[in-house]
């Protein structure tokens, strides 16, 4: 094997930071994967170190790691976004996310660097990082004239798959406690109880629609105990996928941030004009979204 160091410069809020790679690579071959990776400041200080092992089975590696990294930089605050991902590994995975920034957002991160660090461990999630965003839906409250209130705002938006269709959940970046969270945490009341769901954007890659007259069973509301309309689909009816309602199970430990799909899930569609809710399986098969995965 040959070792080889990779350097990547990574500019925040005007300090510099290297993010350095120890790439092993099996000779006379394309095969390689990263040993281990340091992020430093512009002192060359090391901040963060993960270390990987490494085994050969075949003359490949067993495993393998890439890692890359790119600067953030909001309205909010600015950090380092590690980008990874693994082989083999889970189908439907687009690797892991780990952020570090600077606590405290704009008002301290251009002045003391040693509010830099990690945010929290990587996101490990059945789906993909799609990229940095703003949550519309978190606005100041009202206050009082001339008081000023910072809300936070800035979220790391992940594709999640649900078994059906892909949802697009957004993580909070809290630049005051420098931690990562759920942006949303919703309570509805149903015809069963409280539940803990919130309604996410939905992503449909393709739908694979029947070449027969089926119908589905659409809900006034995300609930069952309403009445449903039978509603007929037939091949060459317009259907639109609007919105999910769905509870995401969060877990965190010192090793990972993981979260997933976690219950019942509710689908709102547009067929032919007419809107409503579906959540059964057979619901799902006839406007185009079977179960997989």
């Amino acid at each position: 094997m040959t070792a080889s160091d990779h350097s990547q410069t990574l500019v925040v809020a005007q300090h510099t930071f290297r993010l350095l790679t120890h790439v092993q690579t099996i000779d006379g071959t394309n095969d390689q994967t990263v040993e281990w990776w340091e992020l430093r400041d512009a002192s060359d200080h090391v901040l963060y170190r993960q270390t990987y092992g490494i085994a050969i089975e075949n003359d490949s590696f067993a495993e393998t790691t890439s890692i890359s990294a790119s600067a953030l930089n909001t309205s909010q605050g600015g950090g380092i976004l590690i980008h990874g991902y693994d082989l083999p590994s889970a189908p439907g995975s687009g690797g892991w996310v780990q952020l570090f920034g600077f606590r405290y957002g704009r008002d301290k991160y251009g002045v003391d660097s040693s509010l830099f660090g990690s945010f929290g461990p990587p996101i490990m999630v059945d789906g993909e990082f799609l990229d940095i965003g703003t949550d519309p839906a978190r606005t100041p409250p009202p206050v009082p004239s001339g008081v000023t209130v910072t809300v936070m705002h800035d979220v790391l938006k992940f594709r999640l798959w649900t078994g059906n269709f892909n949802i697009v959940y957004p993580v909070l970046i809290n630049w005051i406690t420098g931690r990562l969270e759920p942006a949303w945490r919703c309570l509805e009341s149903t015809s069963k109880g409280t539940v803990n769901r919130c309604s996410y954007a939905i992503s449909v890659d393709e739908a694979a629609r029947q070449d027969k007259p089926t119908f589905v069973r659409l809900f006034p509301e995300p609930d069952d105990g309403f009445k449903p309309n039978h509603v007929i689909v037939q091949p060459q009816s317009k259907i639109e996928y609007l919105e999910a309602r769905v509870p995401v199970g969060w877990n965190q430990n010192a090793g990972s941030i993981y979260f997933s799909f976690d219950g019942d899930k509710w689908l709102k569609v547009r067929i032919d004009g007419q809107e409503g809710w579906i959540h059964a399986q057979e619901d799902f098969d006839a406007v185009g979204l079977p179960e997989s995965g």
